[in-house]
C-alpha cells in the first residue's frame, strides 16, 4: 500500500501567494489546501490532520501569530511557518515564538521556493516525530 502524502495547509489573503506555495508544495509530493481566511483555516484544521500549515502573519480576520497558537491548540502535531513580508527573521516577536516552540520557522517574502520546499520537509519530518530540531529561519536573502 502506498503512502498517502502529507497534507499541508496554506493560508495567506493573498490569492496569487496560496496559488504559487500550492504549486511548489504540490510539486514536492504533497497534498494542499489553501484558504484565504484564518476562520476558516480553522474549520479545516478541524476536519483534518495537517503536518504543517504556512501562516500569513497579516490577515484580514485573524493576526497570524494568533492564529497559528490557535492551530497549535486545537491540533498539538501541526507544525506551523510563519510568512510575511511584513516581519523578518530577526524580529523579537519572531524570534520568540519560534524559541517558545509556536512556531518551527519563519519565511520572508518574496522567498526563494526551495528553502519553502526545505522547510516543508523539515516541519513535516517532525510533525511526524522523525525531524531535527535545528533552526528553521529562512529569510531569502532580506
Amino acid at each position: 500500500m502506498t503512502p498517502q502524502p502529507l497534507r499541508i495547509l496554506v493560508v495567506d489573503d493573498e490569492p496569487d501567494m496560496c496559488w504559487a506555495l500550492d504549486n511548489v508544495l504540490r510539486q514536492a509530493g504533497y497534498t494542499v489546501t489553501t484558504t484565504t481566511s484564518g476562520v476558516e483555516a480553522l474549520e479545516l484544521i478541524s476536519r483534518a490532520f495537517y503536518a504543517a500549515a504556512f501562516v500569513d502573519a497579516k490577515l484580514p480576520d485573524l493576526d497570524g501569530i494568533e492564529l497559528a497558537s490557535l492551530i497549535r491548540r486545537q491540533s498539538p502535531r501541526t507544525c506551523v511557518v510563519l510568512i510575511s513580508g511584513f516581519f523578518y527573521p530577526a524580529d523579537a516577536a519572531v524570534d520568540e515564538r519560534v524559541k517558545e516552540g509556536l512556531l518551527v520557522g519563519f519565511v520572508a517574502k518574496p522567498f526563494d521556493l526551495d528553502q519553502v520546499r526545505l522547510l516543508a520537509r523539515r516541519a513535516a519530518e517532525r510533525a511526524l516525530g522523525g525531524g531535527e530540531s535545528g533552526d528553521m529561519h529562512t529569510d531569502s536573502g532580506r
